[in-house]
């Protein structure tokens, strides 16, 4: 007798159930030292952790005793949350809170099973179900569609077949699913201290290629990413940030060529490794000033997840390569690179000699020989091709 795509799907949620009772000790361990770490943070949204996370765990012991129904727990969750708090879930925190456990879950199952080396598909399912039953009401009389918006973009970044093409395809999808008129994205280098520009949309892609700016030169964007680095592996909270008036917080030199006045900066990140890898640039066009209506943020962390998961696939897979092929034809000296390292990080000629102990003039000629092997016309370019080509983080 065939089985129909819904008996099937509702076997896919069961399974997960199942592998969640199999490994609930470690589970519950897990979810335990997050709920501490929030505690750590002062989060204000804790009680949404605590509501759901309390809720799960009497859900998997009746599993473990044989008595669990998937379907009532679904109906129950959403019906105890309106009397516990008596007010529609915020999208915004249950996403993120169903973030933390769901990727508790995938930290557990990824030492556990072999096929689970990222997300395990029936769970993320599971997740994904309980984030839409709990939402369910509030958007309906609310009329939230950000789900689409998220349908739409998904649908059309996953035809990219490489990373340029992923690149131009997040930009746009940025920006013609989302009410914004201009879109950059920036990929964090030397260990998130360095955002160079990769793509624009109605934009000077040129000029945007050209950015090679130090994070710490950025304070509101600086702040946000030294917060992350402190929290908890499986704590990181990967908000948009809304930067109201450009000229207060961004170089006068920025505000000035792309005549910025209010901007959004949405992470691009793998929430499952905890990893940011860089971040997307949005405004309503030149000299806009705008406010953000909340309702946005939901669609903007999808979008963000969305976008690193595709990024980092392809960038692994360029690491592979060059790791394989090693056709760079670009073949630089430990020394040449030391010194393109520190020309990223800011140093002067005199500084870097300082440092590498030589005269400034025998750096200058090492400069001047990896500007002619790089075909570039000054040392910001060597550190922006430098690290487009891989030369150095």
């Amino acid at each position: 007798m065939s089985k129909s795509l819904n008996s099937h799907l509702d076997d896919l949620l069961n399974d997960a159930v199942k592998l969640l009772t199999i490994y609930q000790d470690e589970l519950l361990q897990e979810w335990e030292l997050t709920l501490q770490s929030l505690k750590n943070t002062k989060k204000r949204s804790i009680a949404v952790f605590e509501f759901i996370s309390e809720f799960l765990v009497k859900f998997l012991y009746s599993g473990r005793n044989g008595n669990a129904d998937l379907f009532r727990m679904l109906d129950e969750i959403q019906d105890e949350w309106y009397l516990h708090f008596n007010r529609d879930p915020e999208p915004e925190a249950l996403i993120f809170h169903l973030n933390l456990l769901e990727n508790s879950a995938h930290k557990v199952l990824k030492s556990r099973i072999a096929y689970s080396s990222k997300l395990h598909p029936s769970v993320h399912y599971l997740f994904s179900k309980i984030s839409e039953v709990m939402l369910f009401q509030s958007e309906k009389e609310n009329n939230t569609i950000w789900k689409d918006a998220v349908i739409l973009f998904n649908e059309w970044i996953i035809r990219s077949q490489n990373f340029q093409e992923s690149v131009e395809n997040i930009c746009f999808g940025f920006g013609y699913f989302l009410p914004f008129e201009r879109c950059a994205l920036f990929k964090f280098t030397n260990k998130e201290s360095v955002g160079v520009g990769l793509f624009g949309h109605h934009l000077n892609n040129e000029e945007v290629k050209a950015i090679a700016e130090k994070i710490t030169n950025i304070p509101v964007l600086n702040e946000s990413i030294v917060k992350l680095k402190s929290q908890g592996h499986e704590l990181k909270n990967f908000q948009p940030i809304y930067i109201p008036f450009a000229e207060k917080d961004l170089p006068e030199k920025y505000v000035k060529t792309f005549n910025l006045s209010s901007l959004i900066i949405v992470p691009i990140y793998v929430p499952e490794e905890g990893k940011i890898i860089g971040g997307v640039v949005l405004d309503q066009g030149p000299g806009q000033h705008f406010t953000v209506d909340t309702s946005l943020y939901p669609a903007l962390m999808k979008f963000g997840q969305s976008s690193g998961e595709l990024l980092s696939k392809f960038i692994q897979a360029d690491i592979k390569e060059r790791e394989v092929t090693e056709d760079n034809p670009v073949s630089l000296s430990p020394r040449e690179t030391e010194i393109i390292k520190l020309l990223a990080d800011g140093a002067s000629t005199s500084e870097a000699a300082l440092k590498l102990y030589l005269s400034e003039f025998t750096v200058r000629d090492y400069i001047s020989n990896i500007m002619k092997r790089l075909n570039a016309q000054n040392r910001t370019e060597v550190a922006v091709k430098a690290i487009r080509m891989g030369i150095i983080e």
